[in-house]
């Protein structure tokens, strides 16, 4: 592979034909997308830190979005692949190659670049008919947050702070607005490339620098986009969420989980009392769509998934004090949280039983017949998170909710 690296780059340096130049990077393109994106040798820090990945990143990346207008569809379909392949290639970070990751993608041409052509979005609404390029911006967008998953410096944060102020500007547009009033009804449709690009790109990129970001902002965000998000998804019939498509599966998990938890514990007061309204909206049709999920049949895969984010999403509902007061008054609430912990999953397992700790009174914890099973799940979830950086922020979610006095009883009882 490296040969094959080391003769593009050669060759690509012999011509100054830009038709050659492209020419050559469409081959080691279709060259790259035939071999899988977790082979290892792809992932050594020492391929990922070729010379052929930099030309591609200022090249193709840099020099077309900085194009006002698609030249042809070629260098556009140019474009797409190779923010694919990057995005692809992301996964495959680990401790060993995160800085040449970092390298590649911190890069201040490409960071201006990218919220350059944000910023058109946001502010013109251009590129809206380019569904190409808004697929291109999604999969860059999506390459930084993977990186993200791995600790930033605060040198490291100051260089993307450009995009992230792009992507909140396109999130309180009245476009942002313009593609949840667009979506059908239903838990079944298929979603366009603007509506991935603002409805599951920009909010799953956010929720990963929201540590960076003034909580005022995740605030003005809400205040456009919460109410008529709680209005869509309270339309769709709850007994359809199996039949979800995979785009608004993702959309679902990424914006349910940016709007109802958009930032940690010390700041969520900024959000529990002005959006009570739509949080318990939210809460009563989860709740009826877990109900739904419980009665099926037959527990396949589908069905553990659709738990695990119904359940995930009822326990951030948590986190706000008051909306967790109204959960209490949901008649077989806590019956049908009980009924969960049957399923065979330890992550929805988990979750559900946070929630209960937060909703079970002293009397009732005390009756139940599992401790052992509970406790049992705490551990093997902690550790699995303690000595992982990427899964500090649930480690630590996990240390929170071990104060619960659910969890003291069912650790000393048992």
């Amino acid at each position: 592979m490296k040969t094959s690296f080391d003769t593009f780059i050669s060759e690509f340096q012999q011509t100054d034909n830009p038709d050659e130049k492209y020419t050559l990077i469409e081959q080691i393109i279709s060259s790259l997308a035939i071999i899988p994106y977790g082979h290892k040798n792809l992932t050594k820090s020492e391929m990922i830190a070729h010379k052929v990945f930099v030309i591609l990143r200022d090249y193709v990346i840099i020099n077309q979005l900085r194009q006002k207008h698609a030249e042809d569809t070629s260098s556009q379909k140019v474009l797409l692949n190779v923010s694919l392949l990057f995005m692809n290639l992301c996964n495959n970070i680990n401790e060993t190659n995160i800085t040449v990751f970092k390298s590649l993608f911190i890069h201040k041409p490409l960071i201006d670049e990218l919220a350059n052509c944000l910023h058109e979005i946001s502010t013109h609404g251009k590129y809206l008919n380019d569904p190409s390029r808004l697929r291109s911006v999604s999969s860059l967008l999506i390459a930084l947050q993977k990186i993200r998953k791995h600790n930033f410096t605060a040198l490291e944060y100051s260089l993307i702070a450009p995009i992230l102020f792009s992507v909140t500007q396109c999130l309180c547009s009245s476009y942002a607005l313009d593609m949840i009033k667009s979506l059908e009804r239903n838990f079944i449709q298929e979603l366009d490339e603007v509506q991935m690009l603002f409805l599951y790109a920009m909010p799953l990129y956010v929720k990963w620098y929201w540590d960076y970001c003034d909580p005022e902002y995740f605030v003005k965000i809400l205040r456009i986009l919460l109410n008529d998000f709680t209005a869509w998804f309270t339309s769709c019939q709850p007994e359809s969420y199996l039949q979800r498509s995979s785009q608004i599966d993702a959309m679902i998990r990424h914006l349910n989980y940016f709007l109802v938890r958009p930032t940690e514990f010390d700041s969520m007061n900024i959000f529990s009392e002005e959006f009570y309204d739509d949080y318990c909206k939210l809460v009563l049709h989860w709740s009826s769509i877990l109900s739904s999920i419980l009665a099926c049949s037959s527990c396949t895969m589908n069905v553990k998934l659709a738990a695990r984010t119904s359940v995930q999403i009822l326990y951030n509902l948590t986190l706000h004090l008051n909306v967790l007061n109204f959960m209490k008054t949901i008649p077989s609430f806590i019956l049908m949280l009980l009924k969960v912990t049957d399923l065979d999953h330890d992550e929805v397992q988990l979750n559900a039983y946070r929630c209960l700790g937060k909703i079970m009174i002293e009397a009732d914890i005390k009756t139940m017949t599992k401790p052992s099973k509970i406790a049992a799940v705490y551990i093997a979830f902690l550790k699995d998170t303690i000595d992982d950086s990427k899964k500090t922020e649930r480690f630590y979610s996990l240390l929170e909710s071990l104060k619960s006095k659910f969890l003291s009883i069912v650790f000393f009882y048992d």
